[in-house]
């Protein structure tokens, strides 16, 4: 299993700060940054290189739909998971339709997100 690279991006320290709990635990997992915007997401994403970013779906400045369209757009584009709490068809269909890779219930995340980072880490697109 390869070591892969993440950036947090999401406008509440908390969520931030239990998810690098949890992630600091996982050998193979490397916390690349982290980003309160959209804004900030793509300039570290530019920055850092990540291998993926988890991004929140609502946040001030820039959301991470039209943050994912542009990153998305770079050269050699992270793998990017959209967390939200808003877990119906519609959003998915927004979140996949800005050229995201997975979406995640913020309410069940690191049940979700846990199994897609694995396997990016087996060299296989989840």
């Amino acid at each position: 299993m390869r070591n892969i690279r993440v950036l947090l991006v999401d406008d509440h320290d908390g969520f931030i700060n239990a998810a690098m709990r949890h992630f600091r635990k996982v050998e193979w997992l490397e916390i690349a940054g982290t980003a309160g915007n959209g804004l900030e997401a793509i300039e570290r994403s530019e920055a850092l290189r990540p291998d993926a970013i988890l991004m929140d779906l609502a946040m001030p400045e820039m959301g991470g739909l039209q943050a994912t369209r542009l990153i998305k757009a770079q050269d050699d584009p992270p793998y990017i998971v959209i967390a939200s709490h808003f877990d119906d068809s519609e959003h998915r269909d927004h979140a996949m339709r800005a050229g995201a890779d997975s979406f995640v219930s913020k309410l069940s995340y690191l049940q979700e997100v846990m199994p897609i980072l694995e396997r990016l880490a087996q060299g296989s697109a989840p």
